[in-house]
Formats: structure tokens, C-alpha cells, sequence
């Protein structure tokens, strides 16, 4: 699991920043705390995915030391909210929808 550097942060999110990216690398389970990452495999923009679900590598179909953290939110709405951003913030960079591509460079 990576963290990119320019990290989406949602507002609720912020508060906990910290400690949720903690609670991220010890892999411990927050309730109501979301990830966006890019997708493992080819298809698709970004995933949204409970944080709980890294606790468990059996969730992944690829190799989960792959899995790319862009963002992170509290609550479902706020996931959904971010990576709207982030798909905006693309488009409005790139004039298209790659991600993995505007996020990576």
C-alpha cells in the first residue's frame, strides 16, 4: 500500500488526518473512514473502498502491496464528494479522465 504525496483530503477528514493515515499503516479498523485509490486492475477511474477492507488482503485481485491510496474521507457522501474532485481536478488539468496519469506525474 502507497500514499500519494498530494493526498485528497476530504473536510470531515481533516480533522483526523493524522491519525487516520496511522491507523491506515497499522491497518486498524476505523469505522466510517474511506479510501480512494486507484484501481487495481485496467479498468475503471477510481475505486471507493471502507477502509476495514485493507485489513484484508483476500479483497484484492491483485497484489494489495499495488493498491495506491489518493484519497481519504469520512463517511460514504464525502468518498463519493472527493472523487468527483478528483475526477474534475483531472479533466480540468488534462482536458480527459486519466488519473492514474494526472496523479502519477
Amino acid at each position: 500500500m502507497k500514499i500519494v504525496k498530494d493526498l485528497y483530503v476530504g473536510e470531515s477528514a481533516k480533522k483526523e488526518k493524522r491519525k487516520i493515515l496511522r491507523g491506515l499503516e497499522k491497518k486498524e479498523l476505523q469505522p466510517f473512514v474511506y479510501v480512494i485509490t486507484l484501481p487495481l486492475g485496467r479498468h475503471g477511474v477510481l475505486d471507493i473502498l471502507p477502509a476495514f477492507t485493507l485489513k484484508y488482503p483476500f479483497f484484492f485481485t491483485g497484489d494489495p502491496g499495488q493498491l495506491k491510496i489518493v484519497g481519504i474521507a469520512k463517511g460514504r457522501d464525502e468518498a463519493f464528494g472527493l472523487t468527483a474532485r478528483i475526477a474534475m481536478d483531472t479533466y480540468n488539468a488534462t482536458g480527459g479522465f486519466n488519473v492514474r496519469e494526472f496523479l502519477e506525474d
